[in-house]
């Protein structure tokens, strides 16, 4: 516990937790000013302020009635009144078609939460990530060990600590978007209702926190592996990129077992997707709804989070530090 205590305190006052909190707070405020911005457009929209829109009406209404007087003048020379040049599919959209509509505040804060979710998971693994390859690069992991001759213990520390760390960062981002959502409704008159109380985005958030300490001693552990921070950002894109993406995307079986997917399912307690299937036989595409359950999620993210450290913990301890 004592080691632990120091290695958290070291960390702590190193610049990269505070960088990554100001990640955290850009997070929430860049998801704040989305919602804040097509709340004002709507409003302003229908307070027939928005020039934009007003425009494009004009356009519309404009278009329209040259339609109807080409389609009267084609009625009159040719004398057929079945004569349709479908001016009615120049209507003028509504206003919530033009912008789109804000959703319940529930629904609002759930899929805020989503979206923040894998951008507070990176700067937890970036934590993680540089607390551990910056002993190697600067040769101190070495000089650690001298003090605490133990290699399992130092491994411990220097993997629980930036778990530790990252969940500041991670609060931070979360109680921005949960406070500051309400606080949107409010200024722009919006029905701040939740039908199902604050239970389901306080356990999603809470859930996101505890992969987010994940994502940080799994980025501490991949950087005992590989001992450089590109290094570790690289398999995590590469990853992302190649068998989350190209393969995930071709085969079912690599999608339920890959991070993306049981990531959304521990996030959403429970997720489901369609994929489609025989799109070369007669009937077209068939869809098939596929679904991973939370169980499902945290089984598959233990898995991988467990090889991983064990593998790092093996390469430290009998491996050679410089």
């Amino acid at each position: 516990m004592r080691l632990l205590l120091v290695e958290l305190r070291r960390l702590l006052a190193r610049k990269v937790v505070l960088l990554t909190v100001l990640g955290a707070v850009a997070v929430a405020v860049v998801s704040l000013v989305g919602v804040a911005n097509q709340a004002r457009q709507l409003e302003s929209a229908r307070a027939g302020a928005d020039t934009e829109y007003q425009r494009m009406v004009e356009d519309n209404e404009r278009v329209q009635e040259e339609c109807r007087l080409a389609e009267a003048e084609e009625r009159r020379r040719s004398g057929d009144a079945s004569v349709d040049f479908g001016c009615d599919d120049f209507a003028v959209p509504t206003i919530e078609e033009f912008y789109g509509q804000l959703p319940p505040m529930a629904e609002q804060l759930q899929f805020l939460l989503q979206g923040a979710s894998y951008p507070l998971m990176f700067l937890a693994l970036a934590i993680g990530s540089t607390a551990v390859a910056a002993e190697f690069a600067h040769r101190t992991m070495a000089t650690w060990l001298t003090f605490v001759p133990r290699r399992t213990p130092v491994f411990v520390s220097k993997v629980l600590a930036p778990a530790l760390a990252s969940a500041p960062v991670v609060l931070t981002g979360l109680v921005l978007l949960l406070v500051g959502t309400p606080l949107v409704y409010a200024v722009f008159g919006l029905d701040r209702s939740m039908p199902d109380g604050w239970g389901p985005p306080v356990w999603m958030s809470l859930r996101i926190l505890v992969l987010g300490m994940v994502a940080a001693a799994f980025g501490a552990a991949l950087a005992f592996l590989v001992r450089h921070t590109g290094v570790v950002l690289g398999l995590v894109i590469g990853w992302m990129f190649i068998v989350e993406g190209i393969l995930g995307s071709a085969f079912t079986g690599v999608a339920r077992l890959g991070l993306v997917r049981n990531v959304a399912a521990f996030v959403e307690n429970g997720t489901t997707w369609t994929t489609w299937t025989d799109c070369n036989g007669p009937q077209g595409c068939r869809e098939v709804v596929e679904t991973l359950s939370l169980a499902h999620g945290v089984t598959v993210l233990a898995v991988v989070l467990g090889a991983v450290l064990l593998a790092a913990w093996a390469r430290f301890r009998r491996g050679d530090i410089t």
